[in-house]
């Protein structure tokens, strides 16, 4: 499935999970101690995604539950192989927004439960792999993959604009921040290193040079906007 129809499919699911929850958030606002709901729409560095927000004391405090998903690709080399890498940006943040001055902007922080991670294949340059300094034909790798994941829970700060539980009904908000989501781990696999004992030295080599090489990767950035409503 390439890109675009990705991102459509993950519109789609977003515009569908908004509806559910414009849906339901009256009656459930209903009975819970919180002042209002707003939900809405978002996109951004993190994904395509929805949102719930409710104020804890109003124009001070607000919870923000959400959800974001995206699918990109990305291509990179190093020593003698090209990667091909299919990034899978998904997180449901949980945050809390502090309005200092009672307006627009905010102090946000809080946590992703993060599911980000990326799947590589690699491929030969020239024909052949360079693992550690030896040479081995494709025939001799096999197939070459490999998965990466990040901390599960990864710690959110950033600065916002935009109250939806203040003003008119329709908020646009707008957000910039950090999630620390700790150093990528690549687990390296070679189909042709079961039956040489070489070779799976060198993918294990391989593997820590590529963690190495990616190990700056701990912070990723985020920006975004959004338009929610408020019911009630």
């Amino acid at each position: 499935m390439n890109i675009r129809n990705r991102s459509s499919r993950s519109i789609m699911i977003a515009a569908m999970l908004a509806a559910a929850s414009m849906a339901s958030v009256p009656a459930f606002a209903m009975g819970m101690p919180f002042h209002g709901i707003a939900a809405g729409l978002g996109v951004g560095t993190e994904g395509i995604g929805v949102q719930g927000t409710t104020a804890i004391i109003p124009k001070t405090l607000n919870l923000n539950l959400g959800f974001d998903t995206l699918h990109v690709s990305r291509s990179f080399h190093t020593s003698n192989v090209n990667y091909n890498a299919g990034v899978n940006l998904q997180g449901e943040p949980i945050t809390v927004s502090w309005f200092p001055f009672q307006g627009n902007f905010n102090v946000t922080a809080g946590l992703f439960i993060n599911q980000n991670g990326f799947n590589v294949t690699g491929t030969p340059t020239g024909g052949t792999y360079t693992f550690n300094g030896h040479t081995y034909t494709a025939q001799q790798v096999g197939s070459l993959t490999g998965k990466t994941h990040f901390n599960g829970a990864a710690p959110y700060v950033g600065l916002g604009w935009g109250d939806p539980m203040d003003g008119g009904r329709l908020t646009f908000t707008a957000n910039v921040g950090a999630i620390y989501q700790g150093a990528p781990n690549i687990s390296l696999t070679a189909t042709g290193a079961a039956a040489n004992p070489q070779l799976a030295s060198d993918v294990q080599a391989e593997q820590n040079s590529l963690n190495n090489k990616v190990s700056g990767y701990q912070w990723w950035p985020v920006m975004g906007v959004g338009l929610m409503y408020r019911f009630g």
